[in-house]
């Protein structure tokens, strides 16, 4: 038992972490940091998964193909990232001994802000919330692995039926059932036990990267934001559908992975978009969040593309460059590819 949780526990706090080193070792030195390389880490993986099963998926073959192809890439961008991404590290630890060269306030803040981060995953686990959307979300994850097929089979009831079209696109109880089959784990407890937590930390990454992002002038002040941003979550279930509710009651799903960590960081991505020199390894995570959306929900055909176009234009206008919006609109491509076969079929 301990091998299976040592190993569930690896894939999803450290393996996230080594691949985040592919696109940071091309950003900017003050972006390498634990919770940019963590929040990149994870992108890229939704982002491989989304584009390694939906062939599988379409084409109805096995799960068991899917996890030895998938994890195979893994294996093989592991090892590239840590090759690779040496001298990334070095620098970031070159960064956390900066940090600590901070006021003591504001040391005594952030402490503050792990501390509150540290209740609520906690709090996720310990006094989890049943969400009715389980008995079809956390099912699809327990039919794919019981019976060897991705959205072949009715989830209530393990009855044969045609391809499932309308959550084909967005396997991410795909990905949650090959966690469950790497560790032997069972996926309800993957899902209640261990990705509430996780994504809840993850969630909170993004943040103190827009933070840093939107206070970049001050960022002594990060903590703070950051403070107020953890008091918002907890007191923000002011009725079922809010992005905090989702947050903390149902993050393991698609939807509270779209409204919790896809959308802060797409805002992100757009604000770094912004800057006069973008680096390379900002595209990578813009491009990766893109597919990590389609990876959570199907929504994100019509939500994604909205929000890039206009910000495209937006940003076109104030660089006064076509090139960027040019870019931004090949960035869309996998999404519109994906949608225009969700039509198709």
């Amino acid at each position: 038992m301990l091998i299976k949780w040592g190993l569930l526990l690896n894939l999803v706090l450290v393996v996230p972490f080594i691949l985040g080193l592919i696109p940071v070792k091309y950003m900017s030195k003050d972006k390498k940091t634990p919770a940019c390389i963590y929040t990149c880490g994870w992108f890229l993986s939704f982002f491989v998964f989304e584009i390694a099963s939906l062939p599988f998926i379409l084409l109805k073959k096995s799960f068991t193909l899917l996890v030895c192809v998938y994890s195979a890439i893994t294996i093989f961008l592991l090892i590239f990232a840590i090759i690779s991404g040496k001298k990334c590290l070095r620098e970031m630890f070159v960064n956390i001994k900066k940090s600590m060269e901070n006021p003591w306030w504001v040391k005594a803040l952030w402490l503050v802000v792990f501390l509150m981060i540290a209740f609520q995953m906690g709090y996720s686990v310990f006094y989890e919330y049943w969400d009715g959307d389980d008995a079809y979300y956390v099912a699809t994850s327990v039919v794919t692995n019981t019976f060897d097929t991705m959205y072949l089979r009715d989830n209530y009831t393990g009855y044969i039926y045609d391809l499932d079209v309308r959550h084909a696109f967005s396997p991410t109880p795909i990905y949650q059932a090959w966690l469950s089959k790497i560790s032997r784990i069972a996926p309800a407890i993957v899902a209640h036990s261990v990705l509430a937590p996780v994504w809840l930390m993850f969630m909170y990454c993004i943040y103190s990267m827009l933070a840093k992002r939107l206070l970049k002038e001050n960022r002594n002040y990060c903590p703070v934001f950051m403070i107020l941003i953890n008091i918002w979550f907890i007191f923000g279930n002011i009725s079922l559908n809010t992005a905090e509710t989702f947050a903390m009651t149902r993050t393991w799903q698609g939807k509270g992975l779209m409204a919790g960590m896809v959308m802060p960081a797409l805002l992100l991505c757009l604000l770094y978009l912004t800057e006069e020199n973008v680096s390379k390894g900002e595209w990578i995570l813009f491009v990766s969040v893109i597919v990590s959306a389609v990876f959570a929900t199907s929504i994100a055909f019509m939500v994604i593309p909205t929000v890039v176009g206009v910000a495209g234009i937006i940003i076109g206008i104030k660089k006064r460059s076509f090139k960027i919006m040019l870019k931004m609109m090949l960035c869309l491509m996998p999404c519109l590819i994906c949608a225009g076969l969700f039509l198709l079929l």
